[in-house]
This record gives structure tokens, C-alpha cells and sequence, in this order.
């Protein structure tokens, strides 16, 4: 390949760069490109995955194109935003194959993983709409520039005179529409006489392209001439779209959804009319934790309604359920408080079990039931039609259940039993209507329930699931990667040999068919034919021809040969695991080596929170490192096994509010991932399973102590508290998130340098005081409350920070509370104040900022958290 020199002209985006100016933005390097390079689009490689600088590996197509697009130009329509992407990725090919170089995040390359814009399912959208599509001309990938460009005024969407430019970099878009072959001009940008140089888009003009009613393609060749064609080049493997089939078996998708194809009408309801039975999801489907401590079982005699006092209409009902689990893990809870939490679109979410006493009620939860209403009532916003008829539902089920009668004097609302306005007076002026209803709601049976996941027998297992863990042992002769398995069968008490019947689901699994039949691996040379491989984060999931029940004998082995006199061994560690209907497994074996059998007994036979946390959509994760209870060094390193095959992608996070600790997308590795600790202390890490479309699919917890080098915990380094005390408003945080990351200043318009690593214009308490205004925090009585003066606290963050340490009382009344937590894992929507001369901010006003996303944070611009210095920094928290 001809050589690239290696000077990048940045790309830069609709939404960053409209309000930038190009002293900012690193326009002193342009595109050198040799007038020799070219890359041939049959020459391309698997364009998989790219390195990126501080992010490693990332997936192109579901994690890399989505989060570009989102950042560079995510306000556009769609058809702008498709064009976007071929250029975003065309832009990336070119890079990786000409520069053999990482990709830079920022606007040197491409911005990557911003803090002014999510992912948002349209980008998604985009992204896969193009798949794998780049710009081509003559079988050669083209140098797709791209510049935000001047901000059209005309039909044409071509700038006239005098229409803003607020970037000044219109002067580098080309209009290529109708030209071809030489007749293409290029942009200034690069080389002019290099073949892959066939001009620059402009972001606005696109958007405006779009808004006329142009499709993608026309919308490129507007620009970069009309024989340029996106294509897929035709050695691609990783340009079929996201959604991946499983390898064989007709329930693979059944099973990681939670029950299988085979059985559907089991889980039928059957009712005495057109009601529908109750259905409550486990805590598996909303990825619930564990709880912190047990609480007492109690007899249910009364029910509690409430409302939960966060937004109202929120899509993602299993997300909000999981938020309320931490708020009242914050507050001391053992778990979410009440025992059933109802969406907006009425879908009921288990929250304690039934029979274990819950926490919604002060000093009356003993026999309470509790459920809450996903929403704020106590204004206008009355729920929706689904909440009200899930409710009636739900309470006409605990009546039926526990005997309960169906009357306001056992079933009431908070304010009814404590001094509250909960649940609202929208809820409660419909008591009489929803009592109604439940009592006229037959009583539906069948169904699945949440009661029957949880600490309740099972009568049979259908399935066993064989989830590779590592490599080793490692037989270096061996045909097979991973964990070998022979056969899987199952000895019943009259002596027959019942074997497996059928694979069920095998991503990524090597000759799984293999493992089905008697056992038939006799020796070294004939395990190619007779065993199947399940390397390190696959599954083998197989259907048995009769459920195993209690007292017979489960066998998963991997050889029918003496091991200790072979000249080989089997393969591969793996975890061993049995499903009734593929949504909660129950696990045998976490690290199980060589020939395996269980007689199963009573204890096999009984659902427990771990194991709720097996099944697909509540776990599919298996920590390898760390391993709970131990204690580690700074240097932390992060595996897991990913035995649900959806995941694609591991986030691990601290539970200190989802600090990030680092993100891999390489299941080859495990996932594997490296954080260095600056506290030390117990810790907690949560590893978050994502699927290609960026949904969490799965959770898992480790608790670990972390010591310094030396296997001390030193008293100055010792982790924080976090914030036990202090209830949080999650609603109000992510206002002031949202708001303090908005390019608006208190008076006089934008004024602000957007975009992480950036710089300060000086007006950093300004731009924090309007976000706090606009999220609704009235902050002004803090300024006469001493000890520094009105007018400093008004002119300076250092002024806020003086007054708000000092009064606590008037900081609780403004709806705000300090809390310890070191600064670089402030959570997101905490407001950050230094002090004066604080790591080198301002030697007079200090320095504030509010945090947007992990380490992230703005005021007049956005940055990294700088770092940690609790000895003059201080974190605030908005609360209930």
C-alpha cells in the first residue's frame, strides 16, 4: 500500500461545530494526501471493528457509526443522518487502511463518545439503513471530508451571500451535482491531484437537502459528484444487519427471551370472561440486584398504593424501576421498597416478593402490600388508561390471593395512612372507579406469576445449558477450541438412559450436534467427529427427551477414555446450568472441569435470588475477575463470561451511580478491561451485558476490597461514604444534567466552547447558575446566608461553595445536599464546585461545574472531571 502522510484534516459535525469558533478546532492541520494513495474497495478488510484512543476495540457498526453521527450531526433528518453515516464510516475505512492508524475521538478525526449528544435509536437507524456502505468510485474507497459548513437560506440549499457561517468553513464544501470523473473537484482540504479526494459535504446543507424531500445517495452525490456510489464492499463480513439469527436451534431466541417456542400455551391465561389474567414480570426482566439484607416474611392483610414522584410517560419502565432500586438502596433500603411498580404502558414490575416485608409505609409494612404507580399525580397528569386497568387487576389478584377484602378501609392510599400527598390527588380521586373495576375483573387463572421465580420449588428441568468460562486446561493437540463436550444424559431411577434430544440454541458453539447421543468420545484422534467445543463466552444449550426431575442423575461428560492414562486430556473450563423454560437457571457449576455428575436433590430443585440472576435478561454474566470477597491492587483488571449470546458489549461501572470504569466490545477476551483505582476500600462492580442495539440485557455485581500496593488500606486514601443519607431526586439530577450541558448562557445568547477538553471563557458560574435556574433549583438564598457576601456567592463559584458548607439547613431548603464522594465519580447531574486556587482553577473564583455524563462534566464548556481533591472541592446532589 503507497504510503499516507500522517497530517488529518478533523471532520467536523452539524451540532458541535455550529456554535465553535475555528481557532478551536485544530484547522492548522490539513489532509496531506499523497497524490499516490489509493485503497481499493476489493482490497478492503473486514472493517469489523476500529481502535479508537482511549476506547480500544469498539464495534463499528453498533457502537462506533452510532455514537459519530450522534455527535457530529445527531439533530439532522434521517436521510441526512444515513448520509452521514457512509460518510462517517467511508471516512474510517479510508483511515484505518491508508494510515494503519488508531482513530482519534475528537474533532481530529472524528468525535467519538461526546457529552453534549446520546445515542439515540434514529441513529441507530441510520447507521443500520447503510450497512457497511462506503463511497466508492472506480473500485476505489474515496476520502469522504466533511465540514458543517454555512447554513442555507435558499431552495437550493446552496448558501447564498450573507448566510451565516458561524464555523467559516463553507469555503471548503464542494457542489459536485452533474459532474463526473475529472470533471469532480476536489476540496482544499486535501491533495487535489489524489484520486480519493472528490470533494467535502456540508452537514447544514445536507440537513436542508433532506428537509426538500432528498434520499441519502442523492443527498452524497450532491457533493462528492454524481459518479460517486455507496457500495458494500464485496469481501465485507460484518455488514449484515445487527440483528443476528442464532446458529441452530428453532428456541435459541425463545430461550434468551425467556421461556421456550416449544411451550407457549402452558403460559396461557385461561379467564371466565374477556378480562386478562395478572401478569407481574419477575425481578429478572427489569435486571433487578440483589437486596443489600433480608427482611422478614409477613402474611399480606392490607394493600398501600403510591405514586413514585418521577416523570411521567417514561417508555422504558424497566430502566425507571431499576433507578428507584438504587434511590432506596441510597436511602438504606434492602431493596426496592414497594412489592409491585406499574409503567405507563401498565406492565407490572415485581418489586419484594409478597411474602417478605417491604419498605413504602413508615412503621406499617408489616403485612402492607405496596404498589406504585411509575409517575407525579398530584397535579394535572392523571396515569394512563394501562396503569389504572393494571392496577384494578392487580388489586383484585392480592384480594383474591390473601383474602383480602376489597374496601378503602384495607386498601388505601399513602396519604390515607401517613402524613403525604402520595399517590396524588389524580390517583385518589379515582379510588371509588378503580375499586370498581377490581371487583367486577374476573378471576383469570393460569399465567405466569413473579411469586413462582422466586424461592418456590420447580417440579422439572427441560434444558441444560453448557456456558464456556476459559480455555483451560489446554490440550495443545486438540481439533477443538473451548469446553469439550461428549455427551449429555440423565440416569433415572429405574436404570434407563435418557440422552439429549435436540440442540436448542449454539451461538458460537464448534460441532454442538456432537454433544447429543450417548457418550461415544473413545479416544484422542476421534474427538473431531464425537465432541463439541463451547469456547469461552458461547452457549450449548440442549433440550433433553424427558425434563429431569428429582432423584435422577444428570451426566455432562467429556471423555469416555481414561484421562490419567491418555496421551491427551479434554478442553476448557465451563459453567453447567438447567432451565424448566430457559428464563432463570439454575446453576451446578461455575468453573466445571472433566466428567461431571449430580444426583439432583430437593436443594437442586429451588429458585433463589442467584439464580434468578442466571437467566437471560437478568444475568447472562459471570465475573472471572475480580472474584467476590478478594482483595485486589490498584491495577484492576475486568472478564466475564457473557453466556447470554445478545450481549455484545460489557460496560463496567462502579455502584457509586454508574461511574464508568471502562467499556470492551471483545468477547474473545472476556471482555477484558483495565481501571486504576485512586481509593481504596470496598468496592462494588456491576458489569452491564449490552446487546447491538445498546439495550442492557444483563447485570451482574462483584464486591471487592481494593488495597494499595503495599495490601494496606491507608487512612487518607480510603474510599468515601457514598451519600447513604441523602435522597436524591432523580428527575431534578438529570434536568440539571440536561440543562447544564445546553451551550446557553444566562444573558446576552451563546457564549460557550461545547465539546469535552475545551477551554473556560471565564464565565463558568454564570453558565452553572442558568442551568440551575432552568432545572429549577433557586439557589439565590444561599447568597444572604453568610459567611462570604451576597455579592461574591453571586460573582464567584468559590462564593457558593463558602455559603453552601456553611448552611447546610438553607442548601436542604433549595432542594440540594452535599455529599462525600470523590470528585472524579461525582454522579451524573451533581453540581462540582472547587474553591479558589483548587488544582490549579482560578486563583480567585474557583471554578463549578455540573456533571453530565461519568468524569464528564460543563459549565461554559465541557471537560474532563480534572481530578479528585475532597480538601477544596465540593459535591452537591439536588434532592427530594
Amino acid at each position: 500500500m503507497a504510503r499516507m502522510v500522517t497530517k488529518m484534516w478533523p471532520a467536523m459535525g452539524l451540532a458541535l461545530l455550529a456554535s465553535m469558533v475555528a481557532a478551536g478546532c485544530g484547522f492548522n492541520d490539513g489532509l496531506d494526501l499523497d497524490d499516490t494513495v489509493e485503497v481499493r474497495v476489493q482490497e478492503l478488510s473486514s472493517f469489523c471493528s476500529v481502535q479508537v484512543e482511549g476506547h480500544g476495540a469498539v464495534d463499528v457498526e453498533d457502537d462506533y457509526l452510532p455514537s459519530v453521527i450522534a455527535c457530529e450531526n445527531g439533530n439532522a433528518p434521517m436521510e441526512a443522518l444515513k448520509a452521514q453515516a457512509v460518510a462517517a464510516r467511508t471516512y474510517a475505512a479510508f483511515i484505518v487502511e491508508a494510515e494503519r492508524r488508531p482513530l482519534v475521538p475528537t474533532t481530529r478525526d472524528q468525535v467519538y463518545n461526546c457529552s453534549h449528544a446520546q445515542v439515540e435509536q434514529r441513529h441507530r437507524d441510520a447507521v443500520n439503513a447503510t450497512r457497511g456502505q462506503v463511497l466508492t468510485h472506480n473500485g476505489r474507497l474515496a476520502a469522504a471530508f466533511y465540514v458543517a459548513g454555512a447554513i442555507p437560506s435558499t431552495n437550493s440549499c446552496r448558501p447564498a451571500r450573507g448566510d451565516r457561517d458561524p464555523t467559516n468553513t463553507e469555503k471548503w464544501v464542494t457542489y459536485n451535482q452533474g459532474r463526473t470523473g475529472s470533471g469532480v473537484r476536489g476540496t482544499p482540504l486535501g491533495s487535489l491531484a489524489n484520486p480519493a479526494n472528490r470533494g467535502a459535504k456540508s452537514q447544514n446543507g445536507a440537513a436542508c437537502l433532506a428537509t426538500k424531500g432528498w434520499d441519502y445517495k442523492r443527498i452524497l452525490r450532491f457533493y462528492y459528484g454524481d459518479d460517486i456510489r455507496p457500495m458494500v464492499p464485496p469481501n465485507s463480513q460484518c455488514a449484515e444487519s445487527g440483528e443476528h439469527p442464532p446458529a441452530s436451534g428453532d428456541v435459541c431466541s425463545g430461550l434468551s427471551a425467556g421461556g421456550s417456542s416449544k411451550d407457549a400455551s402452558s403460559n396461557t391465561p385461561t379467564c371466565t370472561d374477556s378480562s386478562q389474567a395478572v401478569q407481574i414480570l419477575p425481578r429478572s426482566a427489569w435486571n433487578a440486584r440483589a437486596p443489600r439484607y433480608n427482611t422478614p416474611v409477613h402474611t399480606p392483610n392490607r394493600i398501600t398504593v403510591h405514586h413514585t414522584a418521577t416523570a411521567n410517560g417514561i417508555a422504558d419502565g424497566a430502566n425507571e424501576v431499576r433507578k428507584i432500586q438504587q434511590s432506596h438502596f441510597n436511602r438504606g433500603f434492602h431493596d426496592v421498597g414497594y412489592h409491585a411498580v406499574i409503567a405507563h404502558d401498565g406492565t407490572i414490575y415485581q418489586g419484594t416478593p409478597e411474602n417478605k416485608r417491604g419498605a413504602h409505609v413508615g412503621n406499617q409494612n408489616t403485612g402492607n402490600l405496596g404498589v406504585s404507580l411509575l409517575g407525579s399525580f398530584h397535579r394535572s397528569t392523571p396515569p394512563s388508561d394501562a396503569q389504572l386497568k393494571s392496577l384494578s387487576r392487580l388489586l383484585r389478584h392480592w384480594s383474591d390471593k390473601y383474602n383480602i377484602p376489597m374496601d378503602r378501609t384495607q386498601i388505601k392510599g399513602h396519604g390515607e395512612r401517613a402524613a403525604t400527598l402520595c399517590p396524588g390527588q389524580q390517583v385518589t380521586s379515582r379510588f371509588d372507579s378503580i375499586l370498581a373495576n377490581a371487583k367486577a375483573d374476573a378471576v383469570c387463572e393460569g399465567g405466569d406469576s413473579a411469586e413462582e421465580d422466586d424461592g418456590q420449588d420447580v417440579s422439572s428441568y427441560r434444558y441444560v445449558r453448557v456456558s464456556g468460562v476459559d480455555l483451560n486446561p489446554t490440550n495443545s493437540d486438540s481439533p477443538l477450541d473451548g469446553y469439550e463436550v461428549d455427551a449429555i444424559y440423565v440416569e433415572k431411577a429405574d436404570g434407563t438412559v435418557v440422552n439429549a434430544a435436540s440442540v436448542a440454541c449454539s451461538p458460537g458453539v464448534q460441532n454442538a450436534s456432537a454433544a447429543l447421543g450417548a457418550s461415544d468420545n473413545t479416544s484422542c484422534e476421534n474427538r473431531a467427529q464425537t465432541a463439541a467445543g463451547v469456547p469461552p463466552g458461547a452457549d450449548l444449550i440442549v433440550e433433553l427427551q424427558e425434563p429431569v426431575k428429582k432423584g435422577d442423575v444428570l451426566y455432562v461428560t467429556q471423555a469416555g477414555y481414561p484421562v490419567a492414562l491418555s496421551e491427551c486430556s479434554p478442553n476448557g473450563t465451563a459453567k453447567i446450568s438447567l432451565s424448566n423454560d430457559g428464563s432463570i437457571w439454575k446453576v451446578l457449576d461455575s468453573a466445571a472441569q472433566g466428567n461431571q455428575r449430580w444426583t439432583l436433590g430437593t436443594e437442586h430443585f429451588v429458585y433463589d435470588e442467584g439464580d434468578e440472576a442466571e437467566g437471560p435478561g437478568g444475568g447472562g454474566l459471570e465475573f472471572i475477575v475480580p472474584r467476590a470477597g478478594h482483595w485486589y491492587r490498584p491495577d484492576m483488571t475486568f472478564k466475564v463470561v457473557a453466556s447470554d449470546p445478545r450481549i455484545v458489549k460489557v460496560r463496567y461501572e462502579a455502584e457509586h451511580d454508574n461511574f464508568h470504569l471502562g467499556t470492551s466490545g471483545d468477547r474473545a477476551s472476556n471482555f477484558e478491561e483495565g481501571y486504576t483505582y485512586e481509593f481504596f476500600g470496598e468496592r462494588v462492580i456491576f458489569a452491564i451485558g449490552l446487546d447491538a442495539s445498546g439495550r442492557e440485557v444483563a447485570r451482574r455485581e462483584v464486591r471487592v476490597t481494593i488495597t494499595d500496593f503495599d495490601g494496606t488500606i491507608p487512612e487518607d486514601r480510603r474510599a468515601l461514604p457514598y451519600y447513604p443519607d441523602a435522597n436524591i431526586d432523580s428527575a431534578k439530577a438529570e434536568r440539571l444534567a440536561t440543562e447544564g450541558a445546553k451551550c446557553q448562557a444566562y444573558s446576552g445568547g451563546p457564549r460557550c466552547s461545547p465539546g469535552n477538553n475545551s477551554y473556560s471563557l471565564g464565565r463558568c458560574w454564570g453558565y452553572a447558575a442558568a442551568a440551575l435556574g432552568r432545572a429549577g433549583i433557586n439557589w439565590t438564598p444561599l447568597a444572604s446566608a453568610g459567611p462570604c457576601s451576597a455579592a461574591t456567592v453571586r460573582g464567584s463559584a468559590y462564593g457558593f461553595r463558602c455559603n453552601a458548607d456553611a448552611n447546610p439547613d438553607v442548601l436542604r431548603s433549595i432542594g440540594m445536599q452535599k455529599i462525600d464522594v470523590p470528585t472524579t465519580e461525582a454522579p451524573r447531574g451533581s453540581l462540582i464546585v472547587w474553591d479558589k486556587g483548587c488544582i490549579g482553577f482560578h486563583a480567585i473564583h474557583g471554578h463549578v461545574e455540573i456533571v453530565t455524563q461519568p468524569g464528564i462534566a460543563c459549565s461554559d464548556f465541557c471537560g474532563r472531571i480534572r481530578g479528585n481533591a475532597p480538601h477544596c472541592a465540593s459535591v452537591y446532589v439536588p434532592i427530594n
